[in-house]
């Protein structure tokens, strides 16, 4: 622990991207500043956790009236809580993260007079994610906070215009900074088939995979009905959906997959913490959504030298170039996607070319130190 002293506070760090994302964020962060992270919400997750901040030698502070849903006297107490936060802890930088802790820390911060208040979104969250009703608050709550905030950190140009498009903060206090991804697990050579067989996954079948939760907006059930279509055309394939969501999210999806797990077309891995080495096993990784920001599992697959094929939503038009560093296909269209899937696997020489394009942009423009380089770059600046 040293150097200036950096507060961070999520409402909830859930298994997948924005956990990954934030915890090496502050792995990287605490050999330089004194790091303190204040969390609400915390499930299974909290192990997690406390096992960075052990490695890394970080705080933690816990919030537990800061949760994800709108609940006026938890959230009232959970205000409190952060205004006390900041005055006792006087950090160098408040640095807020998602929708919740982020509104309520930066209108901590204005009431306080705090000034060096950085927010990051992670991702476009202004619809996929809520009711119309619900994403309109949402946007309201965004401007009135807005004047509060000196940076906001976002992963594209079409994140930044998504906001400005919704009338939240000028385009001075946004700072693009692509999301970095810890190379070393993807340098680690993977002995395939033997990870085949541990994972249960038949050889000389082409793995079709998914990383990601089930949700609707991550597209689950298009991946499924896409599958349904390509089934029509050929059986040399298994559908691999490695990811968990709630008990709801996932009945849906398994009712949907039943004819698949009959045809041994279908299987299901749950949630993975050696992802980097489940992708390798995939010959082509799907990420079907309705709605992204800068999804991790779209540059860990590209790290891993698996082809991509996604939604042209968010943030993944500029993590790939179609028919360069993968392939696009419109959201929520099933047909499109099989049809995709279908010429993809039939065509060695774009596989190969998607390959090689894909693993070197990753290595160029998604690499963990350089994210880190930009964050404490604006952590610095006046």
């Amino acid at each position: 622990m040293a150097g200036k002293k950096v507060l961070h506070i999520v409402t909830r760090l859930e298994k997948g991207g924005t956990l990954s994302n934030i915890l090496a964020l502050l792995e990287g962060l605490a050999p330089d500043y004194e790091v303190v992270l204040a969390l609400g919400e915390f499930n299974s997750e909290k192990e997690i956790v406390n096992a960075s901040a052990a490695r890394a030698g970080y705080r933690v502070v816990w919030l537990p009236d800061l949760v994800r849903e709108i609940s006026p006297v938890k959230d009232w107490l959970s205000f409190l809580d952060i205004v006390d936060l900041l005055l006792h802890e006087t950090p160098f930088v408040f640095h807020t993260h998602t929708s919740k802790a982020g509104f309520l820390g930066r209108l901590a911060a204005g009431l306080t007079g705090f000034k060096h208040v950085i927010h990051t979104p992670h991702g476009h969250v202004y619809y996929g994610y809520f009711g119309l009703l619900k994403s309109s608050f949402v946007v309201l709550m965004e401007r009135l906070v807005s004047i509060f905030t000196n940076f906001y950190i976002v992963y594209s140009e079409s994140e930044l215009q998504d906001n400005i498009k919704r009338k939240i903060g000028k385009v001075r206090q946004f700072v693009i900074i692509s999301n970095g991804i810890p190379e070393a697990p993807y340098e680690t050579a993977v002995d395939v088939p033997k990870k085949k067989a541990e994972l249960g996954l038949p050889e000389g079948k082409i793995i079709i995979g998914y990383a990601a939760r089930f949700a609707r907006v991550k597209g689950s059930d298009v991946f499924i009905e896409a599958l349904k279509l390509l089934a029509g055309k050929r059986a040399d394939f298994i559908g691999v959906l490695a990811g968990s969501g709630t008990k709801a999210e996932e009945s849906k999806v398994r009712e949907l997959s039943k004819e698949l797990e009959k045809q041994g077309l279908v299987k299901f891995l749950g949630f993975r913490w050696d992802l980097s080495e489940v992708l390798k096993t995939f010959d082509v990784f799907v990420l079907p959504s309705r709605n992204e920001g800068s999804p991790l599992a779209a540059v860990e697959a590209q790290f891993a030298g698996v082809p991509v094929v996604a939604s042209a939503v968010g943030s993944l038009p500029a993590i790939i170039s179609h028919g360069q560093t993968g392939l696009l296909v419109k959201p929520d269209n099933p047909a499109e996607l099989a049809a995709t899937l279908d010429t993809l696997l039939n065509d060695r020489e774009l596989v190969a070319k998607i390959k090689k394009q894909a693993g070197l942009k990753a290595h160029e423009k998604y690499n963990f130190s350089a994210m880190l380089s930009a964050v404490k770059g604006l952590y610095e600046k006046p």
